[in-house]
């Protein structure tokens, strides 16, 4: 029998050095708000104004606690499947949709992007948690990402939590690279999707997923304001 594969290892990895840092976080932090204060002054700021003195370190505790903690294997979160109880109210369902909000940060300009992941699965006898969704959602999220990748990352890795591939999953997004820079497009939205087993082989299935995100869809809401 084949070993498990780790849920946080997928096969859509992440451009993260072989050779991980070995660093703590408090030397990262140390070192990050030590480059910052300089990108800061090259910027022509005024480093001793009462402002701006504490900003490199807040961004340093951002960078490594907050916004690119996914990049650390220790941080993916805990997913246990439950039986579905099929003599309850409850049953067996052919299709679970979560709608989980994404916030992450463009690799190439490390300027956030915001949406939401549609993510679908059939349960075949086990579900996961709700909130386990959002938090691998979360988990891969947070490191400097492109769309595509972290679309198949989330999929992939909620497939080895399931045990099987009947996994769909598709992101809405604005790309404040797209809004603040080059074209200025505030309305731009890209939309990705990944589909694993029988959304991908049975036209009925992805029917059936894009069906359930056209009924929560309305209810997503984009704004620049």
């Amino acid at each position: 029998m084949s070993k498990k594969r780790n849920p946080a290892i997928t096969r859509y990895p992440s451009p993260i050095a072989e050779n991980r840092s070995q660093r703590s976080s408090e030397e990262k932090i140390e070192l990050i708000a030590d480059h910052f204060h300089s990108i800061m002054e090259i910027l022509g700021l005024d480093m001793d104004d009462e402002s701006l003195k504490k900003t490199p370190g807040r961004v340093a505790e951002m960078f490594v606690n907050e916004v690119f903690s996914g990049l650390s294997l220790d941080t993916f979160p805990d997913a246990h499947l439950i039986d579905e109880d099929s003599s309850s109210e409850v049953g067996h369902h052919s299709l679970i949709l979560t709608k989980c909000g994404v916030m992450t940060f463009c690799e190439h300009h490390f300027v956030p992007v915001t949406g939401y992941a549609f993510v679908g699965y059939i349960p075949r006898g086990r579900v996961i948690g709700l909130s386990k969704i959002h938090r691998i959602v979360r988990y891969f999220s947070h490191r400097p990402q492109l769309q595509e990748r972290l679309t198949a990352q989330i999929a992939d890795s909620l497939s080895i939590i399931l045990g099987h591939d009947d996994v769909a999953v598709s992101i809405q997004a604005q790309h404040y690279c797209v809004m603040m820079r080059g074209v200025r497009d505030e309305n731009g939205i890209t939309s990705t999707s990944y589909f694993g087993g029988a959304f991908k082989n049975d036209p009925s299935k992805q029917d059936e997923f894009f069906h359930a995100l056209q009924r929560t869809v309305s209810n997503v809401a984009f704004s620049t304001r």
